[in-house]
């Protein structure tokens, strides 16, 4: 597990937005397996597919969304306490204190970014995760 990068997961229900963060993702040149979803309840049952496999994922998650939101995904995420290795990245519009507040009761979370993603994000991210992402 630890000799490959984990599986890219970009949650957003903007079509304009996935195609960026995508493309901003690919950029870094690290990343194998990038997974695009424009609803959280899609990516979340594709996670849960995943059962005991030895996998890391990073997700890049919106908090606004229909059908399911942000907060929703985290919460069941982890309410089914999956045994995957996941960090979860908060990529939002929105700049409230309370959004940010409250990112920090999930574990998972390890950072809020402000959308669009820039290339500044990933060299932080880089220094923060270090070798997980490798």
């Amino acid at each position: 597990m630890k000799d490959k990068p984990p599986r890219i997961y970009i949650i957003d229900d903007d079509q304009v937005i996935l195609l960026l963060h995508k493309l901003q993702v690919k950029k870094q040149g690290v990343f194998d397996q990038i997974h695009v979803f424009s609803y959280a309840n899609k990516a979340l049952e594709a996670i849960l597919s995943l059962g005991g496999e030895d996998q890391k994922i990073l997700i890049f998650l919106d908090l606004n969304m229909p059908e399911m939101n942000g907060w929703e995904f985290l919460t069941l995420l982890q309410k089914h306490a999956i045994t995957l290795d996941i960090k979860v990245i908060i990529v939002t519009s929105s700049l409230s204190k309370s959004d940010k507040d409250r990112s920090l009761e999930f574990d998972r979370v390890i950072d809020f970014w402000e959308k669009p993603m820039v290339p500044a994000q990933f060299a932080k991210l880089k220094e923060k995760l270090g070798d997980w992402l490798f």
